[in-house]
């Protein structure tokens, strides 16, 4: 019951001093992290992917949610080394759901491709350095796809996304190739790769570390955001695919820079940087009371 007193947001830190090598050969993740401490109960800020980043600031696009609004925008937000925002700026709102915005570099280009399942369609936008907007490119692929994460590899673009199997209450891994980064996209022959709740749902960039290919995932078997697994990429053919976890890392509670942080759902390495996101706790007995009821009555509605 005392956690109903805890008004409950996604927000995101920077880990300092830390490198993802040492994460994977100890198998823990304790580095210092700064977070965003805000305590404003208008909107949270999740999933975040680096665009650039120099020895003073951050720009990392990202999912702003407003609890009024209920539904995510894709936003730019400039931090400094301390995780304190210095800017911010939206870059979409289709008044649908937004979330996930993966980075995709190419021959110079950023392009975007943030998760709109409820739209039934993965879609691509490019980045435009100069007016720090982005412009829509083409759908891609027409399946609700949650948190697409794509590499390139042997020529070939992978795209790694999962649907939700609503009767079983589990994700659905699937994977799709192409011989070009805006398709036409063909279906993996093992789809769906991977169905469940543990190391399945895309958590951040697949990353390359001495060779192997590494693939965060969400641990959502006990609750949302319970932990990242890392998966080791150990085989990926138009006919095959194996991974195996290699790390489960989850917030340190008992760190003091972590005070009030409980689970941890994104990770990003970019660079010299790790870019997460995590579940904010705050004492806020009033707003989160309004919250929890605005969500029933929402509930109620739609089941009506």
């Amino acid at each position: 019951m005392v956690n109903k007193l805890f008004f409950k947001k996604w927000t995101i830190g920077i880990c300092v001093n830390a490198t993802i090598g040492d994460i994977l050969s100890s198998g823990k993740f304790d580095p210092e992290i700064k977070w965003m401490r805000t305590k404003s109960t208008d909107e949270f800020f999740a999933d975040p992917f680096p665009l650039y980043i120099n020895d003073n600031n951050i720009k990392i696009l990202c999912e702003s949610l407003a609890f009024d609004k209920d539904y995510g925008k894709i936003s730019l937000l400039t931090l400094d080394r301390n995780a304190n925002q210095v800017s911010r700026k939206t870059l979409l709102d289709t008044k649908s759901h937004l979330s996930y915005p993966f980075v995709f570099r190419e021959n110079g280009n950023t392009y975007i491709f943030p998760e709109s399942g409820k739209s039934g369609k993965l879609s691509c936008y490019q980045f435009d350095p100069v007016t720090e907007s982005i412009n829509f490119v083409q759908d891609i692929i027409s399946e609700p796809l949650l948190d697409a994460t794509i590499i390139k590899l042997n020529g070939k673009y992978w795209v790694f996304a999962c649907t939700w199997q609503q009767g079983e209450k589990n994700y659905e891994l699937k994977i799709f190739y192409s011989s070009h980064l805006l398709g036409p996209y063909t279906v993996h022959a093992g789809n769906p790769i991977k169905t469940g709740l543990d190391g399945i749902r895309s958590a951040g960039n697949i990353f390359e570390m001495d060779g192997i290919l590494y693939r965060p995932a969400q641990n959502c078997k006990k609750l949302y955001g319970e932990s990242i697994v890392i998966n080791k990429i150990t085989e990926l053919s138009e006919n095959t695919f194996a991974e195996t976890p290699s790390a489960d890392i989850c917030i340190n509670k008992k760190r003091k820079s972590n005070f009030g942080i409980h689970t941890l759902h994104t990770i990003n390495v970019v660079d010299d940087a790790i870019i997460v996101d995590g579940e904010y706790w705050f004492f806020a007995p009033i707003q989160q009371l309004k919250k929890s009821l605005k969500y029933r009555a929402k509930k109620y509605v739609r089941q009506k």
